[in-house]
């Protein structure tokens, strides 16, 4: 998996957080129970990506995103 595509599954995972807290703090309507079923299952998808991710040996999603000074100050 591309260093892109774990950005891009991040940025899922945040979205679908996000709607799922949204859904948990409105206490209006029935319909949203349905929805945040569908959020949990696709968060759940999303980080079993990342641990699998991880678990290959590929860079961590921290080193990935640490500014290029930090990454080479031993050099």
């Amino acid at each position: 998996m591309t260093c892109a595509d774990m950005i891009a599954i991040r940025r899922r995972l945040r979205d679908v957080n996000i709607e799922y807290s949204g859904l948990v703090r409105n206490k209006l309507g029935e319909s949203r129970f349905v929805r945040m079923e569908e959020l949990k299952a696709e968060r759940e998808t999303l980080v079993s990506l990342i641990v699998q991710n991880e678990k290959s040996g590929l860079l961590a999603a921290s080193t990935a995103f640490a500014p290029e000074t930090s990454r080479h100050a031993a050099h």
